[in-house]
C-alpha cells in the first residue's frame, strides 16, 4: 500500500478486460435498438439503419453517464469525500430508453425546419461533479438541446432548446437529474425528481 494512503483504504479497482468493456455498450446498443424497432410502424432497412445509429449514440451516452456517476468516491477516506451522486444510475434507464426516439425526432425537426430559433433556459442539476457532468452530457445528447454554460457553485446549467421541454428532458426531470431552479430554491434542496417547473 502506498505510504500516503490511510490504513484500510480500498485499493484501486481492477481494470475490466476487453470483453467486459465491449459487453456493456453492446448490451445498451442491443436494448436501445430493440426499443426503437418496437416503436416504428414498419421495419425496413432504412429504419434499421436509423435505429442502429440512434442506438449507438444512446449506448455511448449511457456508458459515459454510468462512468461519470460512479467516478466519485472510491479510495478517498470518508471525511474527504464530496457529495455522493444524487441520482442512482438505475434511475437513468427510463431517460436513456427515450433517447434514441428523441434523437430521431430532433433530427427530423432540424431537417424539416432548420436549426434556427429556440431559446435559453436555466435548469438546476445535482451539486456534485458526477451528477453535474451526467446532466450536461445527457442534456446535450440530442440535437434539439445543448448546454452552453455551467455554474458549478450554484449547480445550474444554461441550456439552449429548439422547443420547449422534450419528453426526454421531462424524463430526466422525473429521474432527478435536472429540475426547475425555482423549485429547488423554494424547497432549499437539489433536484429530487419529479416533472416540475414553470417553463414546461
Amino acid at each position: 500500500m502506498p505510504p500516503d494512503e490511510p490504513p484500510g483504504a480500498p485499493g484501486p479497482r481492477p481494470r475490466p478486460g476487453p470483453a467486459r468493456r465491449a459487453a456493456e455498450p453492446l448490451a445498451w446498443w442491443t436494448a436501445l435498438l430493440a426499443v426503437y424497432l418496437a416503436l416504428v410502424s414498419a421495419i425496413s432497412l432504412t429504419e434499421i439503419t436509423v435505429g442502429a445509429l440512434a442506438a449507438a449514440a444512446g449506448a455511448a451516452a449511457a456508458v459515459a453517464a454510468r462512468r461519470v456517476l460512479l467516478a466519485t468516491g472510491g479510495a478517498r477516506p470518508p471525511e474527504d469525500r464530496g457529495p455522493s451522486p444524487a441520482v442512482p444510475p438505475a434511475r437513468l434507464l427510463p431517460p436513456l430508453a427515450r433517447l434514441p426516439a428523441q434523437v430521431v425526432a430532433d433530427t427530423a425537426r432540424i431537417t424539416a425546419r432548420g436549426a434556427s430559433g429556440g431559446d435559453w433556459t436555466t435548469l438546476a442539476c445535482p451539486p456534485g461533479p458526477a451528477g453535474r457532468a451526467a446532466a450536461t452530457l445527457l442534456m446535450s445528447a440530442s440535437p434539439g438541446a445543448y448546454v452552453g454554460g455551467v455554474d458549478p457553485e450554484r449547480a445550474l446549467l444554461r441550456v439552449h432548446r429548439l422547443t420547449g421541454p422534450s419528453p426526454f428532458e421531462r424524463s430526466l426531470r422525473r429521474a432527478g437529474l435536472v429540475d426547475d431552479p425555482r423549485h429547488r430554491a423554494a424547497h432549499g434542496s437539489p433536484p429530487a425528481g419529479g416533472d416540475r417547473g414553470g417553463d414546461r
